[in-house]
């Protein structure tokens, strides 16, 4: 056998070796690996990064004259963060010559925030270092979570790739900076699993921590929408639907209906709540409305806001007709992929609010530098056996997901805003 054929073939045993090792660690120890792993990398490349932080990073990204590493690792929206921890929300919104409402702290929503004051005040650590702490603490959750509500489905080996795309992937710096992205997946996902096994007092809970934590958790209520229609239906038309093999949809009696019905309403409360305590604190009619578009003038001028449109709005500013062509496979495309076999062993409820987050982030938000990490909580959908069928699909993975991650460091954190 030639040389070149023999370390082609050790190199390929050598890779499934480490795949059946760490797919054969139980579960909380390969999750743990995986997860430390990922944070070990993610450090490595945002240490390679700071020192360019004088040449690269934009005057708006860090205010202040402290460049430190921490300061480095709670830039851009931390910054916002740090001065609702530390002084709260303005009562009047700011607004530049024409009156127009400029880019200020309501975008951002207080769960995370207050966590980090509670922690900081606690223990006298600056904002600096709880931050990343808290966010840090929250990945790690998040990835245990999010292994269960995958494996629970599709088994171990597909639970563990979400989990090493998930926080190895060319996103997983973000869980360890001073953003609420960790917090709002770990909510989410554990919201997820508890709608899965009727637990609806701790659905509640979390949904509604979920509500103040980042834009999105809505997605949770309407799924909980769905799954008590369709169990309603099934209930009504047949009593009790045994043999799916997925225990969303089957028997419903009155009792578990009304504490479905009621963390529902509770929760799609919390999630509407925010714009109105924006508009009542400010005084300001459409307070929350106006400060999240203050984001938007870069990329399209001022504009109405129109639900259904932004994606529309911005691939025909950039594109023009071959982007809202983009825009329409998109909407196809994803659905149709969404109900593939291989998508459909992720579970019912994986499905449906993959649908749902996904279906919100298409009616609201206008696609920006920000937009990959608003997808990051459709990270089950990493488990998709489909995804990692073959072994060169594995490892084509692989290499985008560890060398993307470097790559949207210098062109998110260092350029950004991410």
């Amino acid at each position: 056998m030639p040389p070149e054929s023999t370390l082609s073939g050790s190199l390929a045993t050598g890779r499934q070796r480490f795949t059946d090792l760490a797919t054969s660690l139980p579960a909380w120890s390969a999750v743990l690996l995986v997860w430390f792993g990922g944070r070990l990398v993610s450090t490595v490349w945002l240490a390679l990064a700071y020192p360019l932080i004088g040449r690269a990073l934009p005057a708006n990204a860090i205010w202040g004259n402290d460049h430190g590493f921490l300061t480095f690792l709670t830039a851009w929206d931390g910054q916002y963060y740090q001065q609702i921890s530390l002084h709260g929300y303005p009562t009047t919104l700011p607004t530049d010559a024409a009156g127009h409402v400029t880019q200020n702290a309501w975008a951002f929503l207080p769960a995370f925030p207050f966590v980090i004051r509670m922690l900081t005040a606690s223990t006298g650590i600056t904002f600096e270092v709880g931050a990343p702490l808290i966010a840090l603490g929250a990945g790690l959750v998040a990835a245990f979570l999010l292994h269960r509500l995958v494996s629970d489905h599709a088994g171990h080996r597909a639970g563990m790739w979400a989990v090493f795309f998930f926080t190895c992937g060319p996103l997983s710096f973000l869980l360890q900076v001073g953003y609420a992205e960790s917090m709002f997946l770990a909510l989410s996902f554990g919201a997820l699993l508890a709608l899965e096994r009727r637990r609806y007092g701790l659905l509640t809970l979390l949904g509604v921590v979920a509500a103040f934590t980042r834009p999105g958790a809505l997605a949770i209520p309407l799924v909980l929408g769905v799954v008590v229609l369709v169990r309603w239906v099934r209930a009504r038309r047949a009593g009790r639907s045994p043999g799916t093999g997925d225990r969303t949809f089957d028997g419903f009696p009155m009792r578990e209906r009304l504490s479905a019905v009621a963390s529902g309403l509770v929760m799609a409360a919390a999630g509407v709540a925010w714009p109105l305590i924006a508009t009542h604190v400010t005084g300001t009619p459409n307070a929350y409305l106006e400060t999240e578009m203050s984001w938007w003038v870069n990329f399209i001028g001022r504009v109405d806001f129109a639900p259904m449109t932004p994606w529309f709005l911005i691939a025909s500013r950039w594109l023009g007709v071959g982007g809202v062509l983009i825009v329409v496979f998109l909407l196809v495309a994803y659905p149709v992929w969404l109900l593939r076999r291989s998508t459909r062993k992720l579970g019912q409820t994986t499905v449906l609010y993959s649908a749902a987050y996904a279906l919100y982030i298409f009616a609201v938000s206008l696609p920006m530098a920000s937009t990959p990490r608003l997808l990051m909580p459709l990270a089950p959908l990493f488990g998709s056996p489909e995804l990692v069928a073959k072994p060169w699909m594995r490892w084509t993975f692989v290499s985008c997901a560890l060398l993307g991650q470097p790559v949207l460091v210098a062109v998110l954190w260092l350029l950004g805003p991410p």
